[in-house]
This record gives C-alpha cells, structure tokens and sequence, in this order.
C-alpha cells in the first residue's frame, strides 16, 4: 500500500466496519477480512491495462470500486446500486473521502444506458455470462472486464462464456482463495 493512500484506506475501512454494524452492508465483516478484500480489490492493477472510466456492478460494501477510486484518481467510476443503505452508505463514503471521480447510481445493471466505458468490473453479483449478458452493451471495443471471484470460479466457467469477450474486449478473472 502506498503512502499515499493509505490514510484514504483507512478512513474507508473505519466508516465501513462502523456503518456496517448498524446496516449490515457486507455480512460479518472483521478488520482483518475488510483488509483483504482492500488488498483484493487493488492487486489487479498489477496486470489489467490502465483504464479511464469505469462501471462497478453492484457496489455493495464498495469492494472494489472504492479502493480502486482511491488508487486512480484520473479515472471516473460510476457505481451501480440497487439497494437504498448500501447506495447511501457508497455516497457517504465518496463524500467523506474526496472522491470526485466517483459517481454513485440507485439502480440495477439494465436500467443503465448510453455510456459506453473501457472497464467493467464486479465482486460477487452474478455468474460471469449473466453479468456479461447484463452490461456488454456498455463496454466499449476494446474495454475489459475485471470480475472478483470467490473458489466456485471454474465451476461458473463451466457456463458457456462463449462468444465472449468480442471486439477486441478481454476478461480478467481474480479469483479469491481464502485462506
């Protein structure tokens, strides 16, 4: 973690296990498991191609747009969240961090229109094809998709994914094995 961000870190760590107690935004989530899924949601910047605007399926708790807003200030992220508390919890944090680049949207996936973007990215929403059934349309020619995993991730491989990615777009998987 760099210096740099890491006070930005742990600010959003803080606000989310105290938010988190009061809404169960992300289950029973501890320091040390909020930690991880940080270092989760950073790690692929270490291999995926950089990128300018980007759409997170999903937010929830934040992972992984949050800290990758943290990590790439030039880039916009609009985050989709269909659930009131979680939405709300997405903008306060923004809010309370300096976030400019992020944009937080109350909505599912299909209701998201006319943007095209070069990343698309989710933690733990949906099997692969039905994501990328979901959002293909807003990926634009050459764009990626980053898709946090847990360990039932060659079982959803099974599920066709072909025809993907297309137009020259790729699809990165990273998968979480817990420890």
């Amino acid at each position: 973690m760099r210096d740099l961000h890491q006070e930005a870190f742990l600010t959003y760590i803080n606000l989310l296990l105290e938010w988190n107690q009061i809404h169960n935004l992300s289950g029973n989530l501890t320091p040390r498991l909020a930690e991880e899924y940080l270092l989760d949601s950073i790690y692929p910047l270490e291999f995926i191609q950089s990128f300018s605007r980007c759409i997170d399926v999903g937010s929830g708790a934040g992972f992984p747009a949050v800290p990758l807003a943290i990590c790439c200030p030039r880039s916009e992220f609009l985050l989709i969240e269909p659930r009131n508390k979680r939405a709300a919890f997405l903008q306060y944090v923004s809010s309370e961090l300096g976030l400019s680049n992020i944009q937080v949207k109350k909505m599912r996936i299909e209701e998201v229109g006319g943007r095209c973007v070069d990343l698309i990215t989710s933690r733990a929403v949906m099997d692969a094809p039905s994501l990328i059934a979901s959002c293909s349309h807003l990926l634009q020619v050459g764009g990626h998709y980053l898709f946090y995993k847990g360990e039932n991730l060659s079982q959803e491989l099974g599920r066709s994914v072909e025809g993907y990615p297309r137009r020259g777009q790729r699809i990165y998987f990273y998968e979480r094995k817990e420890s």
